[in-house]
């Protein structure tokens, strides 16, 4: 009697150029030891600036290199769709891609579930054609910045393991290249992206399949090697995490953001009830933990900085509810859909 296959056998994700899925009919400096100032950062609560402002390399922002980002979604009210925790990270990708020049390098890595749309190359040449910035790109030209962006669908979390480990590979060669290059001339590094979206719901499937610990320890390790990734290539890699099953359960009041927060970020006392360490959130009922399940927590371990987006009254808000490496905690701002 043949024996069940084990989930730890999965054939490695091959990676595809972005670009290559469509029919066809000035470079980022990066100034990595440029000091920002404390105050800057205390007195700047306003989250839209920082996805405005996108990927940096020095350490002003929330979006820098050097961290992992995750964006999560609250269960209880978020709308549930994968384009609602898809906008702001496919935001800042789009933006990444209009501001880098095109080049033979790739400036962007992709692994998802195979069944996720938010990041499909349809959709991400109408987001560089739609941008708001002026000149607006031709088919033709966004086609061409979707060049450099490589995709890497997987069906389950060994295999996202494994896209990881490629990728990982790839950045190694790009770092010999860059270092081989800067040898003879001296150019600034220009920034990677690596996006990987659904690890809570691929663990979902271990869990399912297996069980709670065996799923943790399965994405402990994944996560583990997206932190060394970070660290190891820190002056010009960042990190994006999309989480597509939300956090929670939460729940929430009618709520209004008190009017102190409208012209500065809450403090810790503002943010957390006294004595929790747990994460939570501004606009949440004070006593109710976003991190409800081994999984959850699991997954907020690995993330250096950490956005929740949530539905208050008619408006999409990020917010900031953990920043470990930064001054970010409590930053928050409305999101439009239309930009």
């Amino acid at each position: 009697m043949a024996s069940a296959p084990s989930i730890y056998a999965a054939d490695p994700a091959y990676p595809i150029l972005a670009h290559t899925l469509l029919a066809t009919p000035e470079s980022k400096a990066v100034d990595t030891e440029k000091p920002v100032p404390e105050a800057a950062h205390n007195l700047d609560w306003n989250l839209k600036e920082d996805w405005d402002a996108g990927i940096q390399g020095t350490k002003a922002g929330i979006f820098r290199c050097g961290t992992t980002i995750g964006f999560s979604r609250l269960r209880a009210r978020s709308k549930d769709n994968e384009d609602y925790i898809g906008q702001i990270p496919r935001h800042l990708l789009t933006s990444h891609l209009l501001g880098t020049a095109p080049s033979s390098e790739p400036s962007a890595f992709i692994i998802h579930p195979s069944n996720f749309d938010a990041f499909a190359p349809k959709t991400l040449l109408n987001a560089l054609q739609s941008s708001s910035r002026q000149p607006g790109l031709s088919r033709d030209e966004a086609i061409q910045r979707l060049g450099s962006v490589q995709l890497l669908p997987v069906q389950n979390l060994p295999s996202a393991m494994q896209a990881i480990t490629k990728v990982s590979e790839l950045l190694q060669e790009l770092q010999e290249r860059r270092q081989a290059q800067q040898n003879t001339v001296e150019t600034p590094n220009q920034p990677v992206i690596l996006i990987v979206a659904g690890l809570d719901t691929l663990a979902e499937g271990v869990i399912r399949a297996s069980n709670p610990v065996r799923g943790a320890a399965l994405l402990a390790a994944t996560l583990r090697a997206l932190t060394r990734m970070s660290r190891v290539y820190a002056s010009w890699l960042s990190i994006i995490l999309v989480n597509i099953s939300g956090l929670g359960p939460a729940h929430f009041e009618n709520y209004q953001p008190p009017e102190s927060t409208q012209t500065k970020r809450p403090s810790d006392e503002d943010t957390r009830p006294s004595g929790d360490d747990d994460i939570h959130s501004i606009f949440q009922t004070p006593g109710h933990s976003l991190l409800s399940t081994l999984l959850m927590k699991t997954l907020d371990q690995g993330i250096d900085t950490h956005i929740l987006l949530s539905d208050v009254k008619a408006a999409q808000v990020a917010e900031v509810i953990k920043d470990r490496v930064g001054t970010g905690l409590g930053k928050w701002g409305i999101w439009s859909p239309k930009r």
